[in-house]
């Protein structure tokens, strides 16, 4: 398989912004683009704060078979911490299909997410000295406040169509190789003024 590109999400976010004039949701999607990358290289604290995130997140979590809610900023945290140290939090989004409003966002693409195989669910039968990409669909509805800030994430699974592929240590991204190509694409958010203006 070839190698993916791990900036491929933020190019097609950005062509997305592009589209866009109404400074709340300009706000909400650059949101979510600095939560994108702060998630999969690994820097949870920079998504729960005050400018990114409600103090109180509620997260509707739907996949492997499971349904799960977490309440507060300690259950969602404790998930962030749960997927680093599975060594999974680099992923790769393809094919990302976006659309928001004022309440907040919805999206569908294909997630491939990195992991070795000691990390793989044990019903997916996965050889643990390889390595591998868990490829699904995944459904997201994100709402967010009137201050742009995310109150929380629902995430559904089509699973009927995820694989895992096993890859070469050469198609592998790294969580190093994820920073550095990564962060310098960070940028700040931007600031509504009281009239909701940029």
């Amino acid at each position: 398989m070839t190698k993916l590109d791990i900036t491929t999400q933020v190019r097609g976010i950005d062509a997305f912004l592009a589209t866009l004039d109404n400074p709340l949701h300009r706000l909400i999607i650059e949101n979510y683009r600095r939560h994108a990358i702060f998630e999969i290289t690994g820097y949870k604290e920079q998504i729960f704060t005050p400018d990114m995130t409600v103090e109180h997140p509620v997260y509707y979590l739907n996949s492997g078979g499971f349904s799960v809610t977490l309440n507060g900023i300690d259950e969602v945290t404790g998930f962030y911490s749960s997927l680093e140290e599975r060594q999974s939090t680099v992923m790769v989004v393809e094919d990302e299909k976006l659309a928001v409003a004022d309440w907040g966002f919805a999206s569908e693409a294909v997630f491939n997410s990195y992991m070795p195989g000691t990390q793989v669910a044990p019903e997916l039968d996965a050889d643990p000295d390889k390595l591998y990409i868990h490829r699904q669909v995944l459904a997201m509805i994100w709402p967010y406040d009137e201050r742009g800030r995310m109150i929380g994430e629902h995430v559904f699974e089509h699973r009927d169509g995820a694989e895992l592929i096993e890859i070469s240590p050469g198609d592998y991204i790294t969580l190093e190789e994820a920073r550095e190509k990564l962060l310098p694409l960070q940028r700040p958010l931007p600031v509504l003024d009281a009239s909701g203006r940029r």
